[in-house]
């Protein structure tokens, strides 16, 4: 038990360690970061931040902007002639853009296109010029886009795989030893188990992060205008004859198949109740029969 103690603590010493490591290690690999080293000190641990506002370093600091990690994001809605051109112009300029259709969502209304809906993928660097082109497809109607700084949340993430790696692979030496009692070598695995159950939700964490970053992500709404009404000439007095005789003709048949199917609806309804009321009538007729006299129930039968 001593063992596993002593074992546990060195693991998180490793850790602790990993972390100031790797926090060192991101501003040190930055260009330009040794001759900042100074001036970062003294002003604090402020992030990329803080090296981009040391006064004459504005080449560090246009670096460090580029390492940021900014997810992009937008909407766009425009009204177009048709369809069909429409597609043809994005699909060109995501071309250009190196970009790509993700998803595609149609509505269609008397066969023709009415409204879509596309969300299209384009590289960051892309994005902002793509907006304005978009104008060219058809009536812009509604424009927005969006940024969001990820950077904090991602070196956080990152900090937090490297240091979860370093116990995993301090956990595995002592798996591999199998020193101590089984509870002891249990624990050990178990701890593993979830050290890389971890490591592999930052991971997940950090390549969803990195497609966001890289590709920017745009949905555009295609509406279609609508077609305006020809001015047609007033009907003749033939042709209103013709519509109004056919409207009653197809009234009246409407009408016949409706009681049609209103009658067969009725009609077990009616078996329902007529059958007790025959049945009753029935009776009645018997006994009123029964209580005449003779002469009167019999009529006499005339002599030859």
């Amino acid at each position: 038990m001593r063992f596993l103690v002593i074992a546990l603590l060195g693991a998180l010493a490793v850790v602790s360690c990993g972390k100031k490591e790797h926090a060192s290690a991101t501003v040190a690999d930055a260009p330009g970061a040794t001759a900042l080293a100074a001036p970062s000190a003294a002003a604090g641990a402020h992030g990329s931040g803080s090296v981009a506002n040391v006064p004459g370093s504005a080449g560090a600091g246009a670096v460090a902007a580029d390492h940021r990690k900014v997810v992009r994001t937008g909407r766009v809605e425009l009204l177009v002639a048709g369809y069909d051109e429409a597609r043809r112009k994005l699909d060109a300029l995501l071309e250009v853009a190196g970009g790509y259709v993700d998803s595609t969502r149609v509505g269609r209304h008397r066969g023709a296109v009415s409204e879509a809906t596309l969300s299209v993928r384009v590289p960051s660097g892309a994005f902002a010029g793509l907006l304005p082109r978009l104008a060219a497809i058809g009536e812009v109607t509604s424009e927005i886009s969006d940024a969001a700084d990820i950077t904090d949340q991602y070196v956080d993430t990152e900090a937090r795989l490297a240091s979860g790696q370093q116990l995993e692979k301090r956990l595995l030496e002592l798996a591999t030893a199998r020193t101590g009692t089984i509870d002891q070598v249990l624990t050990v695995e178990r701890e593993l188990a979830r050290v890389r159950g971890e490591i592999e939700g930052y991971q997940g964490r950090i390549r969803q992060w990195s497609d966001q970053v890289a590709l920017s992500t745009l949905t555009i709404e295609l509406t279609t205008r609508r077609a305006e009404l020809a001015e047609a000439a007033p009907p003749s007095l033939g042709a209103q004859s013709s519509s109004a005789l056919r409207a009653s003709l197809d009234a009246m048949w409407g009408l016949a198949r409706g009681l049609a199917v209103a009658l067969v609806a009725l009609l077990p309804w009616l078996l329902l109740v007529a059958a007790p009321i025959y049945l009753a009538v029935r009776a009645m007729v018997r006994r009123s029969r029964r209580s005449l006299p003779p002469a009167i129930a019999r009529p006499p039968v005339a002599a030859p």
